[in-house]
């Protein structure tokens, strides 16, 4: 098992150091059914403002631009099709085959639901798109092809959508292709009420159009991307700490971040190693049975170590928890991170949604403006 994952983790690694070279990909785009080229197919790399569409025959030429994300390829009616680590279809001539969707089961809804879809969209807005300024200035301009359903057996929201979500993002100046995949809200019983909510979580895939017009929203999105998830592992890959302006904490006391984290630099790449887990010191608790056969817990004048969640303060105001899942993470120029599930995210950071993403190559712009 060692072996196969050396094998994976080698391979990742040379696939991240290759796709920062600039490529170009090349093929064509047709019908499953009909074999039949598909113009006007949108072809794009996920999270970035790097999109082209293909021509009257179905063909397409893209830049990936020193970028290693996944190459998505939509067209309405159609399934998404998704290519990871697209470095590898690199001088081949790719023939994308689009399957017509079928119906969707949920868009089969078999009597009245317990809310009506004017409350049901109203929290996934909010639940998608955010409460922030940013969030709150986004507008879906095509929520008729939201599917809304709850789940009275789970508890749940979800939502579904028979085409990728246009949203425009008036406060960061982008207009986003959103390709919702999953979107579901969890509640301890059947409610739409945000105390009731147990936890949320939505995927899938974007592309941006800037529209940049002047340079205020340029600063909206140099304040967004600080505190971000994304600010944070470039801090952590690159050791800014000061210069960031960020801070670490461990139940409530500033920590070194060399303590707990190592850096190596291994093909274009930072490897970040969490050396040392986060621990608290608890008061000790032992349990008694008394005459009556109560169980009693009581407390000890001892203490233990328990394991505990980082805490991060980016200036003053944007303080967040972080948990990390893996002890071994990879982090690209632009703080962008593998695996993607290997930090968890509470606080300002968690409450993050949507309406607050930057393209995943934003970084590079703010090192070019700097560079001005």
């Amino acid at each position: 098992m060692r072996e196969l994952y050396n094998i994976a983790l080698f391979l990742f690694i040379m696939l991240f150091a290759i796709a920062v070279q600039s490529q170009v990909i090349e093929g064509t785009v047709v019908d499953g059914k009909t074999q039949e080229s598909l113009p006007g197919a949108t072809i794009y790399l996920d999270g970035t403002t790097i999109s082209t569409i293909t021509d009257e025959k179905g063909n397409f030429s893209i830049n990936i631009k020193n970028n290693n994300a996944a190459l998505v390829v939509s067209f309405v009616g159609y399934n998404t099709n998704r290519f990871e680590n697209p470095i590898q279809y690199l001088n081949k001539k790719l023939k994308i085959v689009l399957v017509e969707q079928s119906i969707n089961l949920n868009e089969v809804v078999i009597g009245k639901g317990p809310f009506s879809r004017k409350k049901m969209m109203k929290v996934f807005r909010q639940q998608f798109l955010g409460e922030s300024k940013s969030g709150k200035s986004c507008k879906i301009e095509n929520e008729d092809d939201i599917i809304l359903y709850y789940d009275v057996s789970n508890n749940t929201l979800n939502a579904s959508a028979r085409n990728p979500l246009k949203i425009k993002n008036k406060y960061l100046d982008y207009e986003v292709n959103f390709d919702l995949e999953e979107f579901v809200v969890h509640y301890n019983f059947k409610s739409l009420e945000i105390f009731n909510k147990t936890k949320s979580y939505f995927s899938g895939t974007t592309f941006y159009k800037d529209l940049l017009k002047d340079k205020k929203a340029n600063k909206k999105r140099k304040e967004t991307f600080h505190g971000s998830a994304t600010h944070f592992a470039l801090t952590v890959a690159n050791k800014t700490w000061e210069q960031e302006k960020i801070r670490l904490f461990i139940d409530g006391w500033q920590v070194n971040p060399d303590d707990y984290f190592h850096i190596k630099d291994t093909l274009g790449l930072k490897k970040v190693t969490l050396v040392k887990e986060p621990q608290k010191s608890v008061v000790k608790r032992k349990k008694e049975i008394n005459a009556s056969g109560q169980t009693i817990i009581s407390e000890t004048n001892e203490f233990e170590m328990k394991p505990t969640n980082f805490n991060i303060l980016y200036k003053k105001d944007k303080q967040s928890i972080v948990e990390f899942t893996d002890k071994i993470i990879f982090v690209d120029q632009n703080g962008n991170y593998n695996p993607i599930y290997s930090i968890l995210y509470g606080g300002y950071i968690g409450d993050l949604k949507a309406g607050d993403m930057l393209p995943i190559d934003y970084y590079q712009t703010i090192k070019e403006m700097q560079k001005e």
